[in-house]
């Protein structure tokens, strides 16, 4: 049980970080230190939709919870890149 509960918080720790790398937005006649201010405060948005309901009940229901979390966050940075003309590099 000790295993599954450390491999579960590894698992979202990992997941509770953006990825802010130039290399995954493009945009002509850029420099990479622009985007790399764009993904920021794109970033810096996405945070600020706030945590979503909290659960009480926890456990399973809160993996849930904080994968739909990073969903929204996620949606908010990707539609802030488009906004701002950016496309994603695959």
């Amino acid at each position: 049980m000790k295993t599954v509960v450390a491999l579960s918080a590894a698992l979202l720790l990992t997941g509770c970080t953006l990825d802010l790398d130039a290399a995954h937005w493009a945009k002509a006649q850029t420099l990479p230190q622009q985007v790399t201010a764009d993904e920021y405060l794109c970033a810096r948005r996405a945070l600020l939709i706030g945590p979503g309901p909290d659960l009480v009940l926890g456990g399973l229901l809160d993996v849930l919870r904080l994968a739909l979390q990073e969903r929204r966050q996620d949606s908010t940075f990707d539609g802030c890149m488009a906004s701002q003309g950016y496309a994603k590099v695959e």
